[in-house]
């Protein structure tokens, strides 16, 4: 990720590890799918976007518990 991150990114990556994807904002989401932290898994039945970590993702929130 090229751009400077966003201090809550953190926070929003650790709600989708944990299954709250729906949770975090739109836009929010969108610019993580875009610097590749997050993988677009399909949609849901009211028809929003689902999420789940990409490798990089899962880097940086390992990452961060050192």
């Amino acid at each position: 990720m090229t751009e400077k991150r966003d201090p809550n990114d953190l926070d929003y990556l650790t709600w989708v590890a944990e299954g709250r994807a729906a949770m975090v904002p739109a836009d929010v989401s969108a610019r993580l799918l875009a610097a590749g932290l997050l993988v677009q898994t399909g949609r849901d039945a009211v028809d929003r976007q689902r999420f789940e970590l990409s490798p990089a993702g899962l880097g940086h929130i390992r990452s961060s518990d050192q």
